[in-house]
This record gives C-alpha cells, structure tokens and sequence, in this order.
C-alpha cells in the first residue's frame, strides 16, 4: 500500500426519509411543455420513446424535450434539473432497476 490511506466508502447513499406531497397535476397537456429525463437503466429509453410518440399522438401541441442522465449510478446534475425546472411544465423519469 506504500503508506497510502485508503477509505471504504459506503454506496448506498443516504435515505431521505419523510413525507412528501404530490406534484398538483397538470388541467391539460395541451400546449404544455413534458421533460423525459432517462435514467440510463436498461430499456427505460424504450419507454421515453413510446410515451413521446403517444404524448404527441393524443396531443400534438404538446412540447417534448428529452434529456439523459450523464452517469447513470449518479443523482442528476444540478444544472440539468434547473434547465428542466425551468423549461418543462412536468418531468418524467423512472427511479431504480
């Protein structure tokens, strides 16, 4: 180890434990703004891709922006969740395998 200090990391992060309320829903998608954010989990981009093509088949006015995580085991950059705060009236995103 040549005298180097090594440090055993915990990866299971650590739990927020609380109640939370929900998002209020959305009256319409009409003209709406809808993020799809992939988490990179195997076939979730399949998923985002079929709900794109029904959002915009059962509301055309609807406005998609679709974003991917860049490190998959990582919590989304800061950044990231700002610009979709910012430009997305709602977020979909998928949480775990």
């Amino acid at each position: 180890m040549n005298g180097a200090l090594r440090e055993l990391m915990d990866p299971r992060g650590t739990p927020q434990i609380g109640a939370r309320a929900l998002a209020p829903r959305l009256d319409t998608l009409a003209g709406k703004t809808i993020g799809l954010l992939d988490n990179g989990k195997p076939n979730f981009n399949l998923f985002l891709v079929d709900l794109a093509q029904l959002l915009r088949a059962q509301c055309p006015t609807v406005r998609i922006v679709e974003r991917m995580k860049p490190i998959v085991p990582r919590p989304v950059p800061k950044e990231m969740l700002a610009e979709l705060a910012a430009s997305c009236d709602a977020v979909v995103t998928g949480l775990g395998d």
